[in-house]
């Protein structure tokens, strides 16, 4: 089990707050996630999906601008 698992329940989305780089792969390639039921509550707080392009986890980071809530 790491570290990761025992910190973070699944369940709740993984934020990327201060980086936009994976902590599992350290990729720093994204791509738009697909969308599921809850995430058009979650657009409220500004967050948008997305996936990362090597270990295919989902993330969740701050859109700050009309440009990157696309």
């Amino acid at each position: 089990m790491s570290a990761e698992a025992r910190t973070w329940p699944n369940w709740l989305p993984h934020v990327l707050i201060t980086r936009r780089q994976c902590p599992r792969c350290n990729s720093v390639q994204f791509k738009h996630a697909e969308l599921r039921s809850y995430d058009g509550l979650l657009r409220m707080f500004a967050l948008r999906p997305v996936r990362c392009m090597f270990c295919w986890r989902r993330y969740y980071w701050f859109a700050v601008s009309a440009a990157n809530a696309e």
